[in-house]
């Protein structure tokens, strides 16, 4: 897909919130992002492209733990226009109702934010190279907004190949990465007992975040711990959202 639709509209300032995998805690990491920015005093929007697996009633839904985080600013439908209930691909889910996921609105739904927000907070659905339908990735959603990504992995056993990889996959499609969180989507366990063992899950963990810190600096490698309301350690969100998007030529390639 073309990456020109920066150039035909002003960009609004934001984060695109994206992971290595479903299931890897992007929804808390978005949620936290947006209280904090919120608590700042900042008005944030907040935007899914599209989500599958709920409704737009379901009150643990993404979209509406987004809108809850912002502040419940316009509505829900505004946060994430297209929902569909099956736990498949959202072409997939789509189909399965007798629709198809809209590519343009994919692109134009944030633009409701413009005139209530100073910056958009945008959560993709899977990973960085997942389909949004079946002509669009959310890499391509996030060059074409214009938007610097942060990447989210659970930090388990692995978490170091799988967000090096994504981070590679960003920047290769042009993307500016500014930050990598790590969010540790099961809870730790229970007790002390296993504490120097090698393989407990929570040296796993810290040492991942040593490895990627030296590895992305000067990237900001964070943490969310399971169940916390703030990613740690506090950097500044909004000076992120600021940053510059890479330039592209008319094809989407990186000059």
């Amino acid at each position: 897909m073309g990456g020109t639709a920066v150039n035909q509209r002003q960009r609004l300032p934001g984060l695109c919130v994206t992971g290595t995998d479903t299931g890897v805690g992007k929804t808390a990491v978005a949620v936290a992002l947006v209280r904090r920015l919120a608590a700042c005093g900042v008005p944030v929007g907040v935007y899914k492209p599209v989500a599958s697996g709920t409704s737009a009633d379901d009150p643990h839904g993404d979209p509406r733990r987004l809108w809850e985080a912002a502040g419940r600013p316009l509505g829900v439908a505004a946060v994430c226009p297209q929902v569909f209930r099956a736990a498949v691909a959202p072409a997939e889910a789509a189909r399965a109702e007798g629709r198809a996921v809209d590519d343009a609105l994919l692109r134009s739904g944030v633009d409701v934010w413009r005139r209530v927000s100073d910056v958009v907070v945008v959560e993709g659905a899977g990973g960085l190279c997942s389909p949004l339908s079946d002509a669009t990735l959310v890499a391509d959603v996030a060059r074409e907004l214009g938007h610097p990504v942060v990447i989210v992995d659970d930090s388990r056993l692995g978490c170091i190949g799988r967000t090096l990889a994504t981070v590679h996959a960003a920047r290769a499609f042009g993307l500016v990465v500014a930050a990598v969180v790590l969010s540790d989507v099961t809870p730790p366990p229970a007790g002390d007992a296993r504490a120097a063992a090698v393989d407990d899950p929570r040296r796993i963990a810290a040492a991942a975040r040593e490895f990627l810190a030296a590895r992305l600096a000067p990237l900001p490698v964070l943490r969310l711990a399971h169940g916390a309301a703030a990613i740690e350690p506090e950097i500044d969100w909004l000076a992120l959202c600021r940053l510059a998007p890479v330039p592209t030529d008319s094809a989407g390639g990186q000059r």
